[in-house]
């Protein structure tokens, strides 16, 4: 069942059992005044019975003009509609003791025992009762009274009620209606946008109106296709840029292949063309090894093996593999590592963040520039940091360094031999350890890489393990 109709049918149902209630209260009113009634209608007789036996005073029955005088301010006291007296004689014949009759008529004999008793006069119910007054040996004098008028206003207000109840109903049913319609029509044009942008229309946007609750989901779905086509466009600019490193040293392969092929090298060349052969194969090779990495980071393709080592050790192996080829390209490789102590740690993902780091590092520092990696505790964590005196990196791009290839992108490095995927790697590695990662950098004054260990583990005996372990 659609929303509409769900909102349409819960109003409707809301409706009738308002209805329902409104009737059973209506009911329970009209009895109520009814009750009421009847209780006034019997108090009223045991008082006008009350003032007739005083009149009488417990002597022979005074004249018919005394006892009405009695019955006339009883009736314009009392406001009843209907006020009579009659005389039963002990022989039990009745004689009235004014001109009307009319309750006399309709009520039975046997009805003088106070009780009220519901008769019909001239087409309307009218609440009546029979008091007895007894006059000594002359008979017993019956006082009669009865009342039309509550039960009027109690059928009144039940009917009022009835009648505010089922307006109201009407009321919420239509509104329900519209209020349907709308929200239909919105989410009408929601599911429709998604529709289109699932068919590639990547430039559908939703207007952000109408109610706060609608116009947020369309500000969702809105800043939803803001990420994808971004996404979509880093994913186009990614493959575009990979497709270019695997091209040239595949092209530069092909080459060498097809001069060793038509034997265009000579035998002397043979060791600088194995050379560039082997270096163009690593840089293949390390470029598909950084893509399935990053795929598994990705997809969570991997698991951490967490072991008690000691970092600054370990640390200190990783710099010392990078020594020569820092040599190599003429880059200072500084070392300033503390003795941190014993950490739980994955020490291959260490390994492998620091790795990422100095590479990165020593593909952006030029010739006599420095790369320090250092390693201490602060403010509780255990915090390695690399810092070159590269080119710098400017401000407004630090949020999008850990993007993959955007740096290669946009600084050209000095040494293009790696895959630009370092510090995406670091990124994805660092966030599974649940380990800080920052970037502080500035145009001309280098770039430094913060990596903190620890968020989740608490320093006990100098050194750090999970909480709880």
């Amino acid at each position: 069942m659609s929303l509409r109709r769900r909102i349409l049918w819960s109003t409707l149902a809301v409706s009738l059992i308002m209805l329902l209630v409104g009737l059973v209260g209506a009911t329970a009113i009209q009895r109520a005044v009814r009750d009421g009634q009847r209780k006034e209608i019997a108090r009223q007789g045991e008082a006008t019975a009350a003032l007739v036996e005083a009149a009488i005073d417990g002597r022979p029955v005074r004249s018919r003009l005394a006892i009405n005088e009695v019955l006339g301010v009883v009736r314009s006291v009392g406001g009843h509609d209907y006020v009579e007296a009659a005389l039963r004689g002990p022989n039990g014949a009745t004689t009235l003791l004014g001109d009307a009759g009319a309750l006399f008529g309709a009520l039975p004999s046997s009805a003088a025992d106070g009780r009220v008793t519901e008769v019909a006069i001239g087409g309307e119910t009218v609440l009546a009762t029979i008091v007895a007054v007894e006059a000594g040996e002359r008979g017993t004098i019956l006082i009669a009274i009865g009342r039309t008028e509550s039960l009027v206003i109690g059928t009144t207000v039940s009917r009022t009620i009835l009648i505010a109840l089922g307006v109201g109903a009407v009321v919420a049913v239509l509104l329900a209606f519209g209020l349907s319609a709308a929200l239909g029509r919105r989410l009408d044009g929601l599911s429709q946008a998604a529709r289109s942008y699932a068919s590639g229309d990547f430039s559908v946007r939703i207007a952000e109106e109408g109610d706060a609750e609608i116009a947020a989901v369309a500000a969702a779905f809105n800043e939803m296709a803001d990420e994808l086509q971004a996404g979509r466009v880093r994913e186009r600019d990614f493959l575009l840029s990979v497709g270019h490193d695997l091209r040239t040293p595949l092209t530069t392969i092909r080459g060498y292949a097809e001069g060793l092929a038509t034997g265009a090298v000579s035998s002397d060349d043979l060791p600088r063309v194995a050379a560039v052969l082997d270096a163009q194969a690593n840089r293949l090779s390390r470029l598909v090894e950084d893509l399935m990495m990053l795929a598994r980071l990705e997809a969570r393709e991997f698991t951490l093996a967490p072991e008690p080592v000691a970092l600054a050790a370990h640390v200190e192996g990783v710099v010392e593999s990078y020594t020569k080829r820092a040599e190599e390209v003429g880059v200072r490789l500084d070392a300033r590592i503390d003795d941190v102590g014993t950490v739980l740690l994955d020490p291959d993902r260490v390994a492998q963040i620091a790795a990422n780091l100095i590479d990165n590092a020593l593909r952006y520092t030029p010739e006599q520039g420095t790369v320090t990696v250092a390693l201490r505790r602060r403010d509780g964590w255990v915090e390695l940091a690399v810092i070159d005196t590269g080119p710098g990196i400017d401000e407004t791009d630090l949020p999008r360094v850990f993007e993959r290839l955007y740096v290669a992108q946009r600084y050209r490095p000095i040494r293009p031999e790696g895959s630009g995927l370092g510090l995406s790697i670091v990124k994805a590695l660092a966030d599974a350890m649940q380990a800080p990662v920052d970037v502080s950098s500035a145009v001309g004054s280098g770039t430094t890489v913060r990596v903190r260990f620890g968020a989740d583990s608490q320093l006990v005996g100098g050194s750090l393990t999970p909480a709880g372990v």
